[in-house]
């Protein structure tokens, strides 16, 4: 008896084959793959399918009630920076925050009093009487009508004066025409100058400013502490922030004499001389200034509408 075995009966030239699946053949198995009596990996039991059905009755209830409340802040944001164009405005996280060449003022310019005819002319001749004495501090290099940033985030219109070896920040009534309030600093005592863009922290609901300003770092003769820092009365914050006045970017304000009082620039260009000539070795950073306001609703109703101005607000002016 002759015994044959598998490799023997396999001809020299097979190597290998190809197995193909006919039409009745995928019929057969999308029969299978449906049959009830066959369970594949994507059949749920009846336990399975409950468990999913209550699943998204929580999520539809969860989104009809939780969602709107969670959306609470992207509201907020969303309508704080409504006034901004549709066409120019990204999406909330790619918001080009860069500075604008200038912010247009669509009231009456006459509404600022410090707009009106010998007004600051007053004040600056007084103040300098008042605060100066051209033997002790030197000449006056210039004088300068800037918006003022506290440490709240608050904008307030203040008159400055620049000489030779000193500088005065003054409040000044523009409508009773008097002096209300003021600080003197020496030029020795600033310890650093900060020019660049006003920007808030990422985390931020408030509207970016897109405005240039200048922060100075003033020498400190006791530690600032938490309470200081948090008292929005403090005049004692180790640091003066400016940025420009509201009415350099009228359309009205046209005369370079108005303009130049209002002009941060050239407030940064007439205090940095004055620094460099009493100051061998001072130091002007340029970066981001950063103001810390994350949620200061106060401040945005405060600047918004202008009311650390001296202004005429309908029948009244204050």
């Amino acid at each position: 008896m002759i015994e044959m075995t598998l490799e023997e009966d396999l001809p020299e030239e097979f190597r290998g084959g190809t197995l193909r699946i006919g039409a009745e053949n995928k019929l057969n198995e999308s029969s299978k793959a449906t049959s009830p009596n066959i369970l594949t990996p994507a059949d749920k039991t009846d336990k399975e399918s409950a468990e999913l059905s209550s699943n998204n009755n929580n999520c539809h209830w969860r989104n009809a009630f939780i969602a709107p409340f969670s959306s609470i802040p992207n509201k907020i944001t969303e309508t704080i920076w409504s006034s901004k164009s549709k066409e120019t405005t990204p999406a909330p996280n790619t918001i080009d925050r860069s500075v604008l060449p200038s912010i247009p003022i669509n009231e009456d310019p006459n509404n600022f009093f410090t707009f009106r005819d010998g007004v600051m002319e007053r004040a600056v001749r007084e103040c300098i009487n008042q605060f100066l004495d051209p033997t002790t501090e030197g000449p006056l290099y210039a004088s300068f009508l800037l918006t003022q940033i506290n440490h709240w985030d608050i904008d307030k219109e203040r008159l400055i004066l620049v000489t030779a070896k000193s500088m005065v920040l003054v409040k000044y009534d523009f409508i009773a025409l008097k002096r209300l309030d003021y600080q003197k600093i020496s030029l020795n005592d600033i310890e650093g100058i900060i020019i660049g863009n006003l920007v808030y922290p990422s985390g931020s609901l408030i509207p970016e400013r897109n405005m240039k300003g200048i922060r100075l770092l003033l020498k400190q003769e006791k530690s600032d502490n938490l309470a200081s820092k948090w008292n929005p009365f403090n005049n004692e914050v180790p640091f003066w922030t400016f940025t420009f006045h509201p009415l350099y970017f009228h359309k009205d304000c046209t005369d370079e004499k108005f303009r130049s009082l209002y002009n941060l620039e050239l407030f940064i260009e007439q205090l940095c001389t004055a620094v460099n000539k009493i100051k061998e070795n001072s130091v002007i950073l340029h970066h981001n200034i950063l103001l810390e306001n994350y949620i200061g609703l106060g401040s945005i109703i405060h600047n918004r509408n202008s009311l650390g101005f001296f202004k005429v607000r309908g029948k009244f002016s204050f």
